[in-house]
């Protein structure tokens, strides 16, 4: 959560700095702009994903320059429409250039010109940014809360029932508990668990919209053999999930039972909650949940520690 809250912070910095630009660095702001957007893996599969809904030819793009002035596109929504402008600085970032040059905007002055594209294109870019990373940020949080809320108040209610399932669905009893959460935190239908191309999906809210919530719960419990396989399974599913409903983000949740600590070899170094990983241009979360640890710090002589690969993994299960 707090990488995206920084990164959401930066965004708006990099989109200032491009509208305090003046006539002699406006095109080196638009580059600078758009080179550092490319470099932050979770901006570019936002970006990734809407061109890729909506791709367009250089041919249909320099049409629709053309008859910018008079623009008679019919979009068919609001991320349509967004495909175009990402487009259209996609194809001027890559020529080192920007479409003020080429007379789409109207303006008196040079600074006029440079200001109608940026109102009309860089802006709708960052809100949408914006917007993305704080539907996640949100999501984080509550996530958070609910790591915290179990490890804290529910371990020995949840535990109790866990160890008393009598038709051996272990998983289903942290389903159902994580589903009641986030509907008594206001995520709509957090019930369904549609069939995709690659199975069933634990965890999936707002299906009906067109941007779908995934998750996969899964447990680390060495006593009923739910080891690092159990991990990896799950963080291959959430990945052939997000890929299923064209997700940027996918969300792996781990309810551990062993006085184990889990780590997660491939996640982002920079330390910040939750684990992190960049795979395949995509942001997959991976939250550990402990629910085993009734020895007190003080008291605890050993920290026995797991490490778990999952995109060496990952990468075999794709071949």
């Amino acid at each position: 959560m707090y990488y995206n809250h920084l990164l959401r912070t930066n965004l708006q910095e990099w989109r200032n700095r491009l509208y305090k630009s003046d006539l002699l660095d406006f095109k080196d702001e638009f580059i600078f702009f758009f080179q550092t957007i490319n470099q932050e893996p979770c901006l570019l599969s936002i970006i990734e994903d809407v061109v890729s809904e909506y791709p367009l030819t250089t041919e249909e793009l320099e049409n629709w320059f053309r008859q910018y002035h008079y623009d008679r596109t019919i979009y068919q929504n609001k991320k349509h429409k967004l495909s175009y402008f990402i487009h259209t600085c996609q194809y001027f970032y890559s020529k080192r250039d920007v479409p003020t040059n080429y007379n789409i905007f109207y303006g008196q002055k040079y600074s006029e010109i440079n200001k109608s594209f940026l109102d009309r294109m860089i802006t709708p870019i960052v809100e949408y940014l914006h917007d993305c990373l704080d539907e996640v940020n949100t999501l984080l949080y509550l996530i958070e809360k609910y790591k915290l809320r179990t490890e804290w108040f529910m371990k020995d209610i949840l535990k109790e029932k866990y160890y008393n399932v009598s038709n051996k669905r272990y998983e289903q009893v942290f389903e159902d508990d994580i589903r009641l959460y986030l509907f008594d935190q206001g995520i709509d239908y957090p019930f369904s668990t549609p069939q995709s191309a690659s199975g069933r999906a634990d965890v999936v809210s707002l299906i009906n919209t067109e941007d779908p919530l995934v998750m996969e719960i899964k447990v680390y419990d060495s006593e009923r053999k739910y080891g690092k396989e159990r991990i990896i399974s799950g963080f291959t599913q959430i990945v052939k999930y997000a890929n299923d409903y064209h997700k940027n983000v996918g969300y792996l949740v781990v309810f551990n039972l062993d006085n184990v600590e889990i780590e997660i070899e491939n996640k982002e170094a920079d330390n910040k909650f939750p684990n992190r990983i960049i795979y395949n241009g995509k942001t997959y979360y991976v939250i550990i949940i402990n629910l085993n640890y009734d020895v007190s710090a003080s008291k605890q002589k050993d920290l026995n520690k797991i490490t778990v690969s999952l995109i060496d993994t990952a990468n075999q299960k794709s071949e």
